[in-house]
C-alpha cells in the first residue's frame, strides 16, 4: 500500500473543488483538472462557489490546478466530479460526462481506476465500462455517490457515517479501501447499478419526507396544532431519526432531489414499472411552490401594487449558489404588479436570471416601505436581528418566517407567521 496515492480530480465546481481539497488533506498527491478559464480563476483564489473552509483547505495543502489532461497518464485514480447540468424541468444532460470520458480514455495507463461521483442515472457506469472494454481498455470503474452538503461539504466528505462503493470488479476493493483508509466510516461495497440506485433511492426518500411534512404542517395550521412540536416529537421516535428532514417548510428546490425523482420516473416508464408515489411527490412539491403566494393573498387581500421583500436567496445558508434556489422559484410565482426586493449576505448587484429583483444592502433597506418581509434562508444574521425596529419602516409590518427560526416572544409590533404554527 502506498503512503500517498496520485489522484486526478476532473471537473471543478462545488463537488470537484471539495473532493480535490479533501483528498489532498488526507495526504494524497492531487491534481485538479478543468478548462483553462476555470483553472485561472482557481489560481487567483476565486472559487466557483462559497463553501466554509474550502479556500483555506486548498491553500493549506497547495492544491495543484491544471488544464493539461496529459498529466493523468501516471495517476492511480481518476476522480470524475462534474456537476451534471439540470434544466428547469429537472432533466439531466450527461454530455459533459461522455465528452470527458472520451477525452481521458486515450490517456489512461492500465492500472488507473476511474472513480465517478457525478450525479448520474442508474446504468450509466455500466455504459462507460462497456465503452472502455470496446476500446480494449481493462481499467475498472468505481461509483461513489456524492455526499455533498452545501455549507458543510468538507465535514460531509471527511467525516461521513458511511461510504457507498459500486465496483466493476472485486479486484479493486482493496485499492479503494486504501484510498479512504484515513476516513473512519462504514463501507458498503456493491455492484455499480446498486450504488447508483442507492443515491436515487436516498434522495427520493428524503423528498417524500419533505412533502409529507408540508402536508402535515398544513393540517396543523388548519387545526391549530403546532407542527414544530409535532415533528420534534416524531423525530424523537426510535424508528425515525433526529436528522430526518421532517419539518414544516416550503418543499424542496429543484436540481437535486427533484433530479433523482425524474430519473426514477423515467426508468419506471422505460421498464414499465409504476411510480405512482414518485408522481405524487413531484406534483405535491410543485403545488407547494404556491404556498407563499397564497399566504400573501390571504393576508394582504391582493398582491397588486404591493412590495414584497425576501431575506435570503441562496440555495442554502453559508453558500453562494443560486442554482435552483427555492427562494427564486417562489419569487417566480409572484407575477404581475408586484415589486420584489431582497437581501442576502452573499449577493450584490443584479441577478442575471432574475433582473426584476431589487437587491438591497441590508435587512433594513429591504424592509423599508415593504408590505411583507419573508425569511427564506436561515442565515445566522437573520436569527439575531431585532425585527421590532422595522415596524415603523414597513407599510405593513408583516413577517413570514418560513424557517420557523425566530422566537415570536421577541418580535413586538409585527404580525408574525411561521409555517405550520
Amino acid at each position: 500500500m502506498k503512503s500517498n496515492l496520485k489522484i486526478a480530480v476532473i471537473g471543478l465546481w462545488h463537488l470537484g473543488c471539495v473532493t480535490a481539497a479533501c483528498l489532498a488533506s488526507l495526504g494524497h498527491d492531487v491534481i485538479a483538472l478543468d478548462s483553462r478559464e476555470i483553472i485561472d480563476q482557481c489560481y487567483k483564489g476565486i472559487l466557483p462557489i462559497q463553501e466554509p473552509g474550502l479556500a483555506e483547505l486548498i491553500k493549506k495543502h497547495n492544491l495543484l490546478f491544471s488544464d493539461d489532461f496529459s498529466k493523468i497518464a501516471d495517476v492511480d485514480f481518476i476522480y470524475i466530479t462534474f456537476d451534471i447540468p439540470v434544466d428547469q424541468n429537472d432533466q439531466i444532460d450527461l454530455t459533459i460526462i461522455y465528452d470527458s470520458f472520451n477525452k481521458i480514455i486515450p490517456l489512461l495507463n492500465e492500472k488507473t481506476i476511474i472513480i465517478i461521483s457525478s450525479q448520474i442515472p442508474v446504468g450509466t457506469s455500466d455504459i462507460l465500462l462497456k465503452k472502455l472494454r470496446a476500446l480494449e481498455k481493462q481499467n475498472e470503474i468505481c461509483y461513489i455517490p456524492e455526499n455533498l452538503k452545501l455549507g458543510a461539504a468538507i465535514d460531509a466528505f471527511l467525516f461521513p457515517e458511511r461510504i457507498v462503493f459500486g465496483i466493476s470488479s472485486k479486484s479493486i476493493k482493496n485499492k479503494i479501501t486504501d484510498l479512504f483508509q484515513k476516513i473512519d466510516a462504514k463501507h458498503f461495497f456493491m455492484d455499480l447499478k446498486s450504488a447508483e440506485m442507492t443515491k436515487h433511492a436516498l434522495n427520493t426518500y428524503l423528498a417524500t419526507l419533505i412533502c409529507w411534512s408540508s402536508e402535515i404542517s398544513d393540517l396543523c395550521e388548519a387545526t391549530g396544532a403546532n407542527a414544530v412540536h409535532v415533528m420534534q416529537a416524531i423525530k424523537a421516535e426510535e424508528r425515525v431519526s433526529e436528522k430526518a428532514p421532517i419539518m414544516p417548510g416550503l418543499g424542496f428546490g429543484g436540481g437535486t432531489l427533484a433530479r433523482d425523482i425524474q430519473i426514477l420516473r423515467a426508468v419506471g416508464k422505460e421498464k414499465k414499472v409504476k411510480t405512482d408515489l414518485l408522481n405524487v411527490v413531484i406534483q405535491t412539491n410543485t403545488e407547494r411552490m404556491h404556498y407563499i403566494q397564497n399566504k400573501l393573498i390571504f393576508l394582504l387581500s391582493s398582491l397588486s401594487g404591493k412590495t414584497i421583500a425576501f431575506l435570503g436567496l441562496t440555495y442554502k445558508a453559508n453558500t453562494s449558489t443560486l442554482r435552483r434556489s427555492l427562494a427564486l422559484q417562489i419569487i417566480d410565482q409572484l407575477q404581475g404588479d408586484v415589486l420584489i426586493k431582497a437581501y442576502d449576505p452573499t449577493i450584490s448587484g443584479k441577478i442575471k436570471s432574475h433582473p426584476r429583483i431589487l437587491i438591497c444592502d441590508s435587512i433594513i433597506e429591504a424592509a423599508k416601505n415593504s408590505d411583507a418581509l419573508i425569511i427564506t434562508t436561515d442565515w445566522d444574521e437573520f436569527k439575531t436581528f431585532n425585527y421590532s425596529q422595522l415596524v415603523t419602516l414597513m407599510k405593513t409590518p408583516l413577517l413570514l418566517d418560513t424557517k420557523n427560526m425566530l422566537n415570536i416572544k421577541n418580535i413586538k409590533g409585527m404580525q408574525y407567521h411561521g409555517i405550520g404554527i
